[in-house]
C-alpha cells in the first residue's frame, strides 16, 4: 500500500516531505529539518495524524501550522478553472466574513480605469448621470458640469490614474483635504473638489456598477462663509449719484437694484420683456449655455415705474444689431457684477413689505419649500401692487437722479 508522504533529501542534506491530500493531490514540499529518513518519515506521520502541516520548521521562530484541508484549498485554488460568478461568489465570502474589504474582477464593469470612468461621468453628452437627470425632468447647469470635470482632471486623475473604481478608497479621498493647494481655498471649493470624485463613486455604486462604497464617512469642511457685504441706502445713493465710465453697467445695476433681478436676469432682458409698467422675466443668460429658462424654470413679473422703463427702452435703442424684439438690452452683461444689489433688494423689500411670501413672488425665490406653497395662494396682482409702492418709495429716486444721463456704448 502507497505511503500518504513522499520522502527526498536536497543537496543540503536535509529530508523533505510531501503529504497527500484529502482530494489525492499532495502538498508542496516541507523540510522535516531532519538530517536522518526515518526521523523524517516519523516527522511525516505526525503532521498526517495532527492533520497539519507546519508553515516552515525554524527552531528560531514559532511553528506556525496549515491544516492539511486548507492546503487542498490552495492547492485547488491554484489549479481548477473557476468561472466569473465562482470568483464573485468567493470574493462575496470573503467580503461578507470581513477579511477583505474590496475586490476587483477583471473584465467587470468596476475594473473600468477611474480615469476613463470620470471623464465620461462629467461629459455633458456621454454621462449616463445626467442623461437620466434630464430624462426625469431635474436640471444641470452646464457651466457647473464644466468646473467639475476641470476639478477632476486637476486634482483626481493625476492622483488615482491607473486605478480601477473598485479601488478607490476612503484615505484616496480623504487624503485631498491635505494637499497644500486645497487647504488654502475656501471650504465651499475644497468641498466641491471632493464632489468631483464621490458623486461619481455613489452613483457608480447605486447603479451597480461597484459594489465599493467610498463615499460614505468623508467628513466635509466646514462651510463658514463670510457675511455678504450689503451697501447702505446712503451708500447705494451716493452709488448712483457718481459719475460711472460705463452708462450701461449703471442702468444694469439700476435695474438690478430696483426690481432684484439675478445677473443672469438682467442679461437675458430682450426689448420684448420690457412692458408698459412691468418687465416679463422669462430667461436667464449662461455663458456656457446662452440663452436658457430662468433658475427656478418658471417666468415672473416685476413692476417698474415709467421712468425707469424709457431709460431702458432709449439703451435698448443703441443695440447696433436691429434684431427687432429679440434684441438683448446690454452688449456684455457677463462683465456686470449685480449680486449684491440682488441682496440688498431682497432685504429692503422684506424690511417695507414684511410678507415674506410677497417678496419671494418678485426675488423668484423657490429654496424655502413652506413659503413656495404659499405663494402659490398670495394673489400676483396684489403683491405686484405691494412690491411696486415699496419699490417706488424707496428706489424711484434713485432712477430720477439718473434720469438725465446720456447713455453711450464703451466699446472694447
Amino acid at each position: 500500500m502507497a505511503k500518504p508522504y513522499s520522502i527526498f533529501k536536497l543537496q543540503n542534506g536535509i529530508f523533505y516531505a510531501q503529504i497527500r491530500l484529502p482530494d489525492g493531490t499532495r502538498s508542496t514540499k516541507r523540510s522535516t529539518g531532519c538530517y536522518s529518513r526515518a526521523e523524517a518519515e516519523r516527522v511525516a506521520i505526525k503532521w498526517i495524524a495532527e492533520g497539519a502541516v507546519p508553515e516552515r520548521t525554524n527552531g528560531k521562530s514559532k511553528e506556525e501550522k496549515t491544516s492539511l484541508d486548507k492546503l487542498t484549498l490552495f492547492n485547488n485554488l491554484k489549479t481548477f478553472d473557476f468561472s466569473q460568478k465562482d470568483v464573485e461568489e468567493m470574493t462575496d465570502i470573503l467580503k461578507r466574513r470581513g477579511l477583505i474589504i474590496s475586490a476587483v474582477i477583471p473584465s467587470t464593469p468596476e475594473a473600468r480605469l477611474i480615469e476613463d470612468y470620470l471623464e465620461e461621468f462629467w461629459d455633458m453628452e456621454k454621462s449616463p448621470y445626467i442623461r437620466e437627470k434630464k430624462l426625469k425632468g431635474q436640471t444641470i447647469q452646464l457651466h457647473h458640469v464644466s468646473n467639475q470635470l476641470g476639478r477632476a482632471r486637476k486634482y483626481w486623475i493625476p492622483r488615482l490614474k491607473g486605478k480601477s473604481i473598485g479601488e478607490i478608497t476612503r484615505d484616496d479621498i480623504n487624503a485631498i483635504y491635505e494637499d497644500p493647494d486645497v487647504m488654502k481655498l475656501a471650504p465651499k471649493t475644497a468641498n466641491e473638489i471632493v464632489a468631483a470624485v464621490t458623486l461619481p463613486m455613489k452613483y457608480a455604486y447605486q447603479t451597480g456598477l461597484t459594489n465599493n462604497n467610498c463615499y460614505d464617512g468623508i467628513i466635509k469642511r466646514a462651510n463658514k462663509s463670510e457675511p455678504r457685504i450689503i451697501l447702505s441706502y446712503e451708500e447705494t445713493k451716493a452709488l448712483f449719484d457718481a459719475d460711472w465710465d460705463n452708462d450701461m453697467a449703471k442702468l444694469a445695476c439700476l435695474l438690478s437694484c430696483y426690481t432684484g433681478m439675478r445677473r443672469g436676469e438682467v442679461a437675458a432682458l430682450q426689448l420684448r420683456d420690457i412692458g408698459k409698467d412691468r418687465i416679463y422675466i422669462r430667461h436667464s443668460w449662461d455663458r456656457y449655455e446662452g440663452l436658457k429658462c430662468t433658475k427656478t424654470n418658471e417666468e415672473r413679473e416685476m413692476p417698474i415705474p415709467p421712468l425707469l422703463r424709457d431709460m431702458l427702452l432709449a439703451h435698448a435703442d443703441l443695440n447696433p444689431y436691429n434684431e427687432g424684439d429679440e434684441g438683448y438690452s446690454y452688449k456684455n452683461p457677463e462683465e456686470i457684477g449685480l449680486h449684491s444689489f440682488r441682496h440688498e433688494w431682497c432685504t429692503t423689500a422684506l424690511t417695507e413689505i414684511g410678507d415674506k411670501r410677497v417678496c419671494m413672488i418678485g426675488s423668484g425665490h423657490k429654496t424655502d419649500s413652506v413659503f413656495a406653497n404659499y405663494s402659490n395662494h398670495v394673489q400676483k396682482e396684489e403683491a405686484l401692487k405691494k412690491i411696486a409702492a415699496a419699490a417706488e418709495k424707496v428706489f424711484l429716486p434713485l432712477v430720477e437722479a439718473t434720469e438725465k444721463v446720456e447713455y453711450k456704448v464703451i466699446e472694447g
